[in-house]
């Protein structure tokens, strides 16, 4: 860069302005067709630059409300269509379920599930009617896989269920095939499991357990578990069945209460 150009480059802000006030002196004291050229002139040097970066600032706030509009269009929407699938879930679920019949002078009345007490496992669900509703104690709760548990607390609006995974709720269960029958328990160490069922019961992998209606609370014929596996060993009187429930308590949602009589 030689020397004229650098002192043109440091002093360009004084240069400017000494142009400026020259113009406008001319402007001032020249004709009026001279005075109107200048003013052109001027309005085009000075003013327009400035006006261009007005609307180039317009222009990018207009930019950022669209941004933040559309973003709120796309959360909306995204909502919107979390919304309908679950809606279209469970849909599915209940044309699932029209399928069960519920057991003879039984009614169904379905609930939802509002909070879930677990210890490593499921214990207890509490559901959104209660005594208002005709719950009671006792009552039997199911799903459209099997038996899930018994209504154990009921309030006006809500209700708790104790299900099958609580370790002080078993039930009177039958080899669906077989017809021997034992008790449905549950407990962390060994998970569901078949108790009290002699040694040379039969019942294999595979086979189906379904409540016997034994104890006046669970009618008979609700799907409870698969058999997992079976084992006895030498001398014992009573054989070791593994249960796999029909019903998985980790992702329990609509439930149905059995409620004894028409609705």
């Amino acid at each position: 860069m030689t020397w004229p150009s650098t002192i043109l480059h440091k002093n360009r802000r004084i240069l400017r302005f000494g142009l400026a006030i020259i113009l406008l002196v001319l402007t001032a004291v020249s004709p009026d067709l001279i005075r109107t050229s200048l003013g052109n002139f001027s309005s085009l040097l000075f003013i327009r630059p400035f006006s261009e970066l007005k609307n180039y600032v317009v222009g990018l706030q207009n930019v950022a409300t669209e941004n933040v509009r559309l973003k709120s269009l796309i959360a909306e929407s995204s909502l919107q269509l979390n919304i309908l699938n679950e809606i279209k879930r469970e849909n599915q679920r209940l044309r699932e379920f029209l399928g069960f019949e519920p057991p003879v002078n039984y009614g169904l009345v379905p609930v939802k599930i509002v909070a879930i007490q677990a210890n490593g496992h499921p214990l207890a669900a509490v559901i959104n009617k209660g005594q208002k509703a005709s719950i009671s104690v006792d009552q039997p709760v199911v799903n459209r896989f099997g038996l899930v548990g018994k209504v154990k607390e009921v309030m006006p609006d809500f209700a708790t269920v104790a299900l099958l995974t609580d370790p002080s709720n078993a039930v009177s269960g039958r080899v669906a095939e077989s017809r021997q029958i034992g008790i449905v328990r549950f407990s962390p160490e060994r998970g569901m499991y078949f108790d009290d069922l002699p040694a040379d019961a039969e019942i294999k992998p595979g086979d189906l357990i379904v409540s016997s209606g034994l104890g006046g609370i669970y009618p008979a014929g609700l799907a409870v578990a698969i058999v997992d596996s079976v084992s006895v060993r030498k001398g014992d009187i009573l054989k070791m069945v593994r249960l796999s429930p029909t019903v998985d308590f980790f992702s329990i949602d609509e439930l149905y209460v059995l409620i004894s009589g028409n609705l």
